[in-house]
């Protein structure tokens, strides 16, 4: 069997530090603006546990002088971003079209606030809240997008560099919602990684049997759960195992780029295989079971031949658990 020891990759980093006066700079009337606080957010098509996720509350803010008067605020659903095309919609940005997936007020969402906001001490934050609506559709395309966009104020402000929300409706209806989540991940064995980790299993958009699973690299040592730095995966028709094939590369990162590999056996006595196969038991909520060693090898670079994060186990059944992950 092939294991490799922990290592440990030294950074050295140089800082220098140079003085300077300090200038102050006042807050002046023609400086006040108007947006909202961010520009990101999600929300839940439906909260199935009942804790309110599918509404979402944003915040406008007006920064202004402590004596400004009192501001009005408008805002409203934003569709200029979008053009319908035979029935298709697409964001066109210098001549790159894009296909998306655009909320519509009325039937996927509404915005339960007015549409006017009144500032009465001329500055500060007013609340605006937006609920989904479960329309009990499968989507395609997957979750749908809102844009809310602030349209003017009676005082004349500009517009802050965040005078747009992009708020993101996360689509309940896929026919594998019920794997989609976050998992604890609890391996047997490991070198190089934790023997309890975080994973996420997300939808791939307009894929109805295929999966993507950030996290499996672990946490001590792997790339951060957000793309690009996902492994695919596919679920039986039966929904009762996910096949990860193996050779999954991803580009460079801290450490390196990686691929997967599995072997056929729980302690890497056998050989490689290009499949790792985990099953999946929904008796007492999700759990995915694998018991197959796999890790992922550092392709290239100075740490080139290293695996991160292996799994296995050392009793005497060749095929006992690796891993088991468990919906949170």
């Amino acid at each position: 069997m092939k294991r490799l020891s922990y290592f440990i990759l030294t950074i050295l980093a140089l800082t220098t530090f140079f003085g300077c006066e300090q200038e102050d700079i006042l807050f002046t009337e023609d400086m006040a603006n108007v947006g909202f606080y961010g520009s990101t957010a999600s929300m839940m098509e439906v909260d199935k546990d009942m804790k309110g996720k599918d509404t979402l509350t944003v915040q406008v803010l007006v920064t202004a002088m402590l004596n400004a008067p009192a501001c009005e605020v408008t805002f409203d659903v934003d569709n200029s971003w979008y053009k319908e095309i035979d029935g298709f919609y697409y964001e066109i940005i210098d001549e790159d079209t894009t296909l998306v997936n655009p909320a519509m007020e009325g039937v996927d969402f509404e915005v339960l606030s007015a549409k006017t906001l009144t500032f009465s001490e001329g500055f500060g934050y007013v609340p605006v809240v937006v609920a989904a609506i479960d329309n009990n559709d499968y989507d395609p395309l997957g979750n749908k997008t809102i844009r809310l966009k602030i349209t003017g104020n009676n005082q004349g402000y500009d517009l802050s560099s965040e005078s747009v929300m992009k708020i993101t409706i996360i689509d309940d209806d896929h026919p594998l919602g019920w794997l989609f989540g976050d998992y604890t991940s609890v391996v047997t064995a490991t070198a190089n990684g934790s023997l309890n980790h975080s994973v996420n299993i997300a939808a791939v958009d307009g894929e109805v049997d295929k999966v993507k699973i950030y996290g499996m690299a672990g946490s001590a040592l792997g790339p951060p759960m957000a793309d690009p730095y996902f492994i695919l995966g596919s679920v039986s028709e039966d929904n009762g195992a996910i096949t990860i094939k193996t050779e999954q590369e991803w580009g460079s990162w801290g450490y390196g780029p990686v691929k997967l590999i599995a072997w056929e056996d729980d302690n890497g006595e056998g050989e490689e295989v290009g499949d790792l196969i985990g099953t999946i038991d929904r008796t007492d909520g999700v759990k995915v079971t694998f018991r197959q060693q796999y890790t992922f090898y550092i392709t290239s670079g100075g740490n080139e031949g290293l695996g991160i994060q292996w799994a296995w186990n050392d009793d005497a059944n060749p095929s006992s658990p690796t891993a088991v992950w468990t919906k949170k």
